[in-house]
């Protein structure tokens, strides 16, 4: 490994945010397996393999598992394989979900279903997640895979819990909470929590490191979800409010309703009626009241809670750099909202 990391240039380790500075050169390492192992026997599924990890992503889920492996303890070969089998599942997940959404953006980009089709897309995240489950099995970690098991089990379980419950006006915290780890936390959760076990971390420290991860992820969902609202088209690649349109109830939307307001009767009506069958006014109208109720607001304002919960789980770090960048990462997600 070292060999192979000595080769990566400066000018590629310059590309990372500063807070990954202590493992700068282990993350282009996966970036470089990522892209250049995986697939050579067809020119089709490199080619988007290849589209797929040039076209940038915040790479925060490997980060995190590499910088919980120098926090705990060595970083090993084996904490390479859990950085790349983390960000494959977060990948293939992403795939999927520009399906089922039909988004023709990512980070700017196009998709792969619409430079493609679906029917690629659909291959390609199965492959993703076939990838993955090579590199668990390379671990030979029962309770690794027991934990991204789990994880692929979430992921699966909290689509299919957000289909069920569009235009439901009822979700409460509790479940809207569950579907955020779900969907976001856990992954989050199992590369931090995992990362501590290679180490053979004591059940303390294991707990502590799950519990930064399944924090972070829970806020990290909740600003994703308050972007929906403030971010522009251009910025999200999608239209604003597109999740509400879908008829999807996120913690915007949740605080608003909560409101004592008679407006919120408003928004609970126009999201029960499906904007009167879908009208773009009475959608608008809806996006509006929400803004004028504080729910944006009040959003950002849990995630911050949380990230800062996730901040609390760290004083078991005594590399200070370490705990610092770690404190950023935090800072950082909070700073997109």
């Amino acid at each position: 490994m070292k060999q192979v990391i000595e080769k990566l240039s400066k000018e590629d380790s310059n590309k990372w945010p500063s807070f990954f500075s202590p493992i700068n050169t282990e993350l282009l390492l996966v970036q470089n397996n990522l892209i250049n192992k995986l697939s050579k026997q067809s020119k089709l599924l490199s080619e988007i393999i290849r589209y797929i990890f040039e076209s940038g992503g915040k790479r925060v889920r490997p980060a995190l598992s590499l910088l919980f492996a120098k926090a705990t303890g060595d970083l090993n070969e084996k904490h390479i394989i859990l950085a790349e089998l983390t960000e494959l599942i977060h990948t293939a997940s992403l795939v999927h979900d520009d399906i089922i959404d039909e988004a023709s953006l990512r980070r700017g980009k196009e998709t792969i279903n619409n430079l493609w089709n679906d029917k690629i897309s659909v291959i390609t995240g199965d492959f993703l997640f076939a990838e993955a489950s090579i590199r668990l099995g390379q671990l030979e970690n029962t309770e690794i895979v027991k934990i991204y098991a789990q994880v692929l089990s979430d992921l699966c379980a909290g689509e299919i819990d957000q289909y069920a419950m569009r235009f439901n006006t009822e979700i409460s915290w509790d479940y809207y909470i569950q579907k955020s780890y779900s969907k976001t936390a856990s992954l989050f959760s199992a590369a931090c929590k995992s990362a501590a076990i290679l180490n053979n971390q004591s059940p303390e420290i294991i707990t502590k490191s799950e519990n930064y991860g399944k924090y972070l992820g829970i806020a990290f969902q909740i600003i994703d979800d308050t972007l929906d609202f403030t971010k522009s088209t251009k910025e999200a690649g999608k239209k604003v409010g597109s999740d509400l349109k879908q008829g999807i109830v996120t913690a915007p939307v949740i605080f608003a309703l909560e409101s004592k307001d008679e407006r919120a009767k408003q928004i609970k009506s126009l999201i029960e009626s499906r904007f009167n069958n879908k009208s773009e006014e009475d959608f608008e109208k809806a996006i509006r009241l929400i803004f004028e109720l504080g729910g944006c607001d009040r959003a950002k304002e849990l995630a911050n809670d949380y990230l800062n919960k996730a901040k609390e789980s760290l004083d078991f770090v005594t590399d200070k750099e370490l705990k610092e960048n770690l404190f950023e990462i935090a800072n950082y997600i909070a700073s997109k909202a």
